[in-house]
């Protein structure tokens, strides 16, 4: 006659395992970009708070996921009477809608919610105030660089430059996008000259099939499934500016870069609309996929098409970049 409270008992004791199972699940793997709804991936920004919202996340939270990250502190309910504000602001949303699909997610803070997490960066006083976050630690900026943004309030191409003299100085190209958008033939033989690898789809000019193209080449390279550079050996002893401007070169070519064709005329011939294919060294390879026909969110489908392409590309573009004597190809010319 015992046996059903203690049942029940046990049962209870189960589920609140579980219970605390699944939150410490949840807790360990903080906020992805790749976790938030549609709308708000393409817009790229989480806003960071210790309420519950679907596009929100803790400040621990959005960096436990996101290696880069492009921080905004402001106080919503007064950027409109503030014109150097409220440019500051509108500056930083243009930035994170450029770099969506990319390797730098963006968060907000609005300071009237969580004035604490602005304290631990900034004086609230001077908010409007942006900083950069690479591994959960804030980057230093410098006063020079400070300068020019406060020259230029807003300024969508300084405030680029500046999160990339903090978080990529030392790279050449365009270190912090997956993929780009390209309209002519011309635009895609300079990339497939400087990029060993490149992954390209034929698409047109329809937005939805573009977005999600660049969706899921950003969910395959953050969540790991394709790496997101060749294998490079050891750089060589030796400071100088030629030996540093070759490496430059050498981890631009082994970045693995995807592209959307939204125009006919920038295709190679021999890809038809709705195909993915790679470049290698220059050349176009055999490998095809089909693009299935997603009206939004990427799904395992499209992932499934690009990866089939990808991995095989970057497996001959990492033997193609091991030195020439390992090889035994040939050296690939010095942009």
């Amino acid at each position: 006659h015992h046996s059903l409270p203690v049942n029940n008992l046990l049962m209870m004791a189960r589920f609140a395992v579980a219970s605390l199972l699944f939150i410490s699940l949840q807790n360990v793997h903080g906020r992805s970009v790749l976790n938030l709804p549609w709308e708000a991936r393409k817009s790229n920004i989480i806003r960071v708070t210790r309420q519950t919202c679907d596009e929100c996340a803790t400040l621990e939270d959005i960096y436990k996921d996101n290696g880069l990250v492009f921080l905004l502190f402001y106080e919503r309910n007064l950027i409109s009477h503030h014109n150097y504000k409220s440019a500051i602001v509108a500056g930083f949303f243009e930035v994170c809608k450029d770099l969506r699909w990319s390797q730098v997610t963006c968060g907000v803070v609005d300071m009237v919610e969580d004035k604490g997490y602005a304290e631990k960066y900034i004086d609230p006083k001077t908010a409007p105030a942006h900083i950069a976050v690479r591994a959960g630690e804030p980057v230093p900026s410098r006063k020079e660089w400070v300068d020019a943004l406060l020259k230029k309030p807003g300024d969508k191409a300084t405030m680029l430059w500046h999160l990339k003299q903090q978080l990529a100085a030392e790279e050449v190209g365009d270190a912090f996008q997956i993929s780009v958008e390209v309209a002519d033939s011309e635009q895609l033989k300079r990339l497939t000259s400087q990029h060993e690898v490149v992954v390209v789809a034929h698409l047109g000019a329809a937005k939805h099939a573009v977005d999600g193209f660049r969706a899921a080449a950003q969910e395959l390279v953050l969540s790991g499934q394709v790496a997101r550079q060749l294998d490079l050996s050891p750089a060589p002893a030796g400071n100088s500016k030629k030996t540093a401007r070759k490496q430059q070169k050498k981890r631009q070519r082994a970045r693995v870069l995807y592209v959307a064709l939204i125009r006919d005329g920038a295709a190679p011939p021999k890809l038809e609309r709705n195909e993915v294919a790679a470049f290698v060294g220059g050349e176009l390879q055999s490998q095809r996929s089909m693009i299935p026909d997603a009206k939004a969110v990427p799904n395992s489908e499209l992932l499934e098409s690009i990866k089939a392409v990808a991995r095989p590309a970057v497996s001959a573009g990492n033997l193609r970049m091991l030195p020439e004597d390992a090889a035994g190809k040939e050296k690939v010319s010095e942009l």
